[in-house]
């Protein structure tokens, strides 16, 4: 461990980045390494609104963080090469580390979640794509072995790639050599022995498919039915929450002053927030809108533009993670 990286970690962060800035180190605008944060690395690329700690330690020959990415408190991340893309969040008490052999690499694409106390030895690579969640106390592991292999033993060496939106559930392992296809869910307390699919849902130790076609391909209609459903039980957590009264109408939830409409854009009015489901906005359309003071959740982009501090609006941002829509304000 290098003693100048122990120094720049008791320093607060506008100054750590200043000097790791001035050692020739790329770091993005707003972006944060806090108290306490050990990086050690002989290349540094940081994004901008990059926020990494308090008491996190990081060591590679090379790190690329994407903008808006997070690493949370008390992660401990140590392995080659580490690529993460945009909005990525690896949680507090995650912990990454193999030798730095050849192969050693954590490549996590756009929008993936590593949750707390997950555990992942990434000696021979590990390759998670966009929209992957990797839930609490899970494991991946790119080697197997213990029992003496000239003694007859199996020993087993490779690569775990998972492809987009794939959701492993709690305290799923995953073994050396394995692929899981896009768009497939892993069932709780599985292990994943051999490579999976896409679109299909695995349980079991060995896991096995259960069920092919695991997400539907639903109709428009029903996407709105759904986005409809969701207005509903949005009235009633918030009527809850803040005794806040609101009343679902057609494509809307009305408050006395404000609306969350879905997909119709014509009825939009200063403070309004418009839901896009099955409507697609053109640029102009959008930069139109947010100048009238209309805010924007554009699910098929996963993209928040707020064109107002209304409370009330976060709180739906939040809510609608119940339902897995996770959207990024820009």
């Amino acid at each position: 461990m290098k003693f100048s990286s122990i120094l720049l970690s008791l320093l607060p962060s506008f100054l750590h980045i200043t000097i790791r800035r001035m050692m020739g180190y790329s770091i993005g605008y707003n972006s944060k390494i806090r108290f306490g944060t050990i990086i050690n690395s002989k290349q540094i690329s940081i994004g901008q609104n990059v926020k990494i700690g308090p008491f996190t330690y990081i060591k590679a020959e090379g790190i690329t963080i994407d903008n808006n990415s997070a690493i949370k408190p008390l992660s401990f991340i140590s392995t080659r090469i580490i690529k993460l893309g945009k909005y990525v969040h690896i949680a507090p008490l995650s912990i990454i580390m193999s030798e730095f052999t050849e192969n050693a690499s954590l490549e996590i694409g756009d929008h993936s979640r590593i949750f707390p106390f997950s555990w992942m030895d990434p000696g021979e690579g590990i390759k998670l794509g966009k929209h992957v969640s990797l839930s609490d106390h899970s494991f991946i592991f790119t080697h197997g072995v213990w029992s003496d292999y000239l003694d007859g033993a199996p020993v087993s060496y490779g690569p775990v790639i998972i492809h987009d939106n794939v959701w492993l559930a709690l305290r799923v392992s995953i073994l050396p050599n394995v692929v899981i296809g896009k768009n497939s869910i892993v069932g709780t307390n599985s292990v994943v022995n051999k490579s999976l699919g896409e679109n299909v849902f695995a349980a079991g130790s060995p896991a096995k498919v259960i069920k092919e076609n695991a997400l539907l391909h639903i109709s428009s209609d029903d996407k709105m039915k759904r986005a409809k459903y969701i207005l509903e039980k949005f009235s009633s957590y918030i009527s809850f929450k803040l005794k806040l009264s609101s009343k679902v109408s057609e494509d809307s939830l009305v408050f006395n002053d404000f609306k969350i409409i879905i997909d119709n854009d014509k009825v939009t009015s200063n403070g309004d927030l418009l839901f896009l489901v099955n409507k697609r906005l053109s640029d102009q359309e959008a930069e139109n809108l947010i100048s009238r003071g209309v805010s924007l959740l554009d699910h098929d982009n996963r993209r928040i533009r707020l064109a107002s501090k209304n409370k009330i609006y976060k709180d739906f941002i939040s809510f609608i993670r119940r339902f897995g829509i996770r959207l990024y304000i820009d």
